[in-house]
């Protein structure tokens, strides 16, 4: 297992657009090897589009995601070594 860090992650959809949405904005945030973390909010701060990136569902704007030493910003979640020790 590894920790996941992530540094000024940020979102934004349809970026150079007029009607471009900055979902979050900033996020600087360590989680530890076997730590326990949970995000709580108002509706519509960003939890989900975190996780999402988190998981690999959407892409990151700007930032580092981190899972151990490694920025995995451009490599494909399938190829980010997750869950290759329950096999």
């Amino acid at each position: 297992m590894s920790g996941v860090t992530l540094k000024h992650l940020n979102k934004t959809y349809s970026p150079g657009t007029e009607d471009a949405f900055h979902a979050v904005k900033g996020i600087d945030l360590e989680i530890r090897d076997k730590e326990f973390m949970v995000l709580v909010g108002p509706s519509g701060c960003g939890k989900s589009t975190t996780l999402r990136m988190i998981a690999g569902l959407e892409e990151v704007t700007e930032g580092d995601l981190c899972i151990g030493d490694r920025k995995v910003n451009d490599v494909l979640p399938k190829d980010w070594g997750v869950g290759t020790d329950l096999l």
